[in-house]
């Protein structure tokens, strides 16, 4: 293939002749899928907002959350099975205050700021929907919390 390669042509043939050198293989995936989803916070204690894995097989998955109005209480948002559950592995104790609340740093390192609470992991290995075990993210209240108006976004790429 000769000349320049651009987006208008993201063929597989296009994608190999990216590869550096020969003896190279890959496969080409469809990339970062990114849902968006309203965040379901009411004054009702463990209110609950949910993303359950659509595809057929595991995603590596992250999440972040965004609050447009403030809210009190505390929040969690980790890993869960079928929408159930109460999972901190992601933030852990964050506040509800506007803004972007994102798991982890560029470095990798828990940050443990008021603002977002404990950080375990950036990113998960999410099951497959359907299976009951880890196949979920989930942002649950900690306590009776006054209504709070933002969203999710989840970013999810297949494995194989």
């Amino acid at each position: 293939m000769a000349g320049p390669v651009n987006r208008t042509m993201p063929t597989p043939e296009a994608v190999r002749n990216m590869l550096p050198g020969s003896g190279y293989t890959g496969t080409a995936f469809g990339g970062w899928t990114h849902i968006r989803i309203g965040l379901n916070l009411t004054s009702t204690a463990n209110a609950a907002t949910n993303w359950i894995n659509p595809e057929a097989g595991t995603v590596i998955a992250n999440a972040f959350v965004c609050f447009t109005v403030a809210g009190t209480g505390t929040f969690d948002l980790g890993r869960g099975s079928d929408g159930t559950g109460a999972g901190s592995g992601m933030i852990d104790g964050g506040s509800m205050n506007v803004g972007v609340h994102y798991p982890g740093t560029m470095l990798g390192s828990p940050n443990t700021s008021a603002t977002i609470g404990a950080v375990d992991n950036v990113y998960w290995l999410i099951g497959p929907g359907g299976t009951g075990t880890n196949n979920s993210i989930n942002l649950v209240h900690n306590e009776i919390a006054s209504t709070a108006v933002g969203f999710i976004v989840v970013s999810y790429m297949p494995t194989v």
